[in-house]
């Protein structure tokens, strides 16, 4: 996992990075790409043909799920003011203590801790796989319109992991090519600035949104990028960086696609046979193969146990805030189909855990496993959202909101409420004043999209993580500071890519 810690900090010695890229080949199922590993190849073997081309791309979404199937799942779930990990976890030894951390913001928090560190490198292997890809599929024999639309799959995950990178760790090690003799030459690459991220990431979605293939359109494999996904996630970059108009130009032909609408009812949403909905925009793809597996729902403590009819016994690992929880207004149908509330024994029989400090609290149920489908909560089929309508609307209602339009931020924010089986806002608060809805896009964001992985990245967008988490996480409330605004460059970093020096460490670290 660490190599890719790797190439960027010396990039001539991976020339042939695509020999840790497997031939991958597609399924006949419906549901997602097939991503196990079949055999090893160099990437002038690898891309050739158009075949091994489309199997070349599956080996940058295979980083994605890595990034999610694992424990790094956690990154902007937890440490937020709806996201934490229970009190027992610190208390499971070394690794759960630095699991915990990212959490509660403890001295553990550092550039050593395995999940900081590992997020790190998974993504830059996402990275890497990308460079190459894009290099080898431009000489590749194909079709000039195949090759188009591979790089823009490139592209889109490219962009992806460096918009992970740069909200996360701020300003990073920038490599963009497959090969790199100069920066081989200097020990790595240096640290670049945010700015200089942010104007490849916003370069690669806009090469993605014009080139790829579209939602639903003949020959799109379910699990592929589209030119909504990168749309969507080109509208929240522009968010991020606070550019409305921007953002509200790109985001809105979303609002009136024919191929994209809000699913009937949200709790149709956590089906697992709905998959690649009509609202999903992109969606991380598991299944039952060997490594193609999640681990969220025993995290979350969403595994049947044995009785097949019956959800799971209460986690000991992430559980939703008392303030996420509590947020719900009266009759709103999101409440019902995102937590648990009753817990059982192994034999099926009603236990009473209130007692027991977090291990009784409500727990999450939107990732339970499916009859019949998943093996287990540790070995989970079900696919994780990235993008889906219901963001992208709260998404235009924020930027529609900052630009002072409060008026069509609101039409915004009801659709999202009348789905939930709520009034209009107005209705029952009254006409809001542009901080009050501020205020409110930002809860409805919790209660429509809690633990999806957004919360940490929407309090640090909106300035507001660390007086929500002091307000809201009663284990981050002491620890929180000014310098958790940033992860700190990982360790290994600066072993591996002598072009960074101890000063490009972030503040506080």
């Amino acid at each position: 996992m660490l190599l890719s810690l790797y190439k960027h900090s010396n990039p001539g010695r991976f020339t042939v990075i695509c020999s840790m890229i497997a031939l991958l080949l597609f399924s006949g199922c419906a549901k997602q790409l097939d991503i196990k590993p079949e055999v090893f190849v160099s990437p002038e073997e690898l891309y050739k043909d158009e075949a091994g081309v489309r199997s070349g791309i599956v080996g940058i979404y295979r980083q994605l799920l890595v990034l999610k199937r694992s424990d790094y799942v956690i990154v902007g779930m937890v440490g937020t003011d709806e996201g934490k990990t229970t009190l027992f976890v610190p208390t499971w030894g070394t690794y759960w203590q630095n699991f915990s951390a990212v959490n509660s913001y403890s001295p553990l928090m550092t550039g050593q801790n395995d999940v900081i560190q590992n997020f790190w490198a998974v993504s830059y292997k996402g990275i890497n796989n990308a460079n190459v890809a894009i290099k080898y599929i431009g000489l590749a024999p194909v079709d000039d319109a195949v090759k188009a639309r591979a790089i823009g799959e490139a592209r889109f995950l490219r962009a992806l992991f460096y918009f992970y990178l740069v909200q996360l760790y701020g300003g990073v090690p920038l490599p963009t090519e497959a090969d790199n003799p100069e920066a081989d030459a200097k020990g790595g690459y240096p640290r670049s600035s945010p700015d200089e991220v942010y104007q490849l990431i916003i370069a690669d979605l806009q090469y993605a949104m014009d080139n790829l293939g579209g939602k639903g359109e003949e020959g799109q494999d379910p699990g592929r990028a589209t030119k909504e996904a990168a749309r969507a996630l080109l509208g929240k970059v522009y968010l991020t960086r606070k550019d409305y108009d921007n953002a509200m130009t790109t985001l809105q032909p979303l609002l009136s696609a024919s191929n994209v609408a809000l699913m009937p009812g949200y709790a149709d949403l956590y089906v697992e046979a709905n998959e690649n909905n009509i609202e999903s925009l992109f969606e991380i793809q598991f299944s039952n193969e060997q490594d193609n597996t999640s681990n969220l729902a025993a995290n979350l403590g969403c595994w049947q146990i044995n009785s097949p009819d019956l959800p799971g016994a209460g986690g000991h690992v992430i559980i939703p805030t008392d303030y996420y929880y509590e947020s719900f207004e009266d009759g709103d149908l999101r409440k019902e189909a995102s937590f648990r509330t009753l817990f059982y024994d192994k034999d099926g029989n009603p236990v009473d855990y209130s007692w027991w400090s977090d291990v009784g609290k409500p727990h999450m149920k939107k990732f339970d496993i499916t009859k019949g489908v998943s093996v287990s909560g540790s070995l989970s089929s079900r696919n994780l959202y990235y993008l889906r309508l219901a963001d992208v609307i709260l998404m235009c209602a924020e930027a529609q909101n900052e630009t002072g339009d409060v008026s069509g931020a609101l039409q915004q924010l009801n659709k999202i409420r009348r789905r939930a089986g709520l009034e209009n806002y107005e209705t029952v608060h009254g006409m809001p004043a542009q901080d009050q809805l501020r205020r409110e896009l930002m809860t409805e964001r919790m209660r429509e999209l809690g633990f999806e992985g957004w919360r940490w990245f929407d309090l640090k967008r909106t300035g507001t993580l660390l007086t929500e988490v002091k307000a809201h996480n009663p284990d981050a409330a002491e620890n929180i500071q000014e310098k958790h605004l940033l992860y700190p460059i990982p360790a290994k970093e600066f072993e591996n890519n002598t072009a960074l020096q101890p000063s490009d460490q972030n503040p506080g670290y």
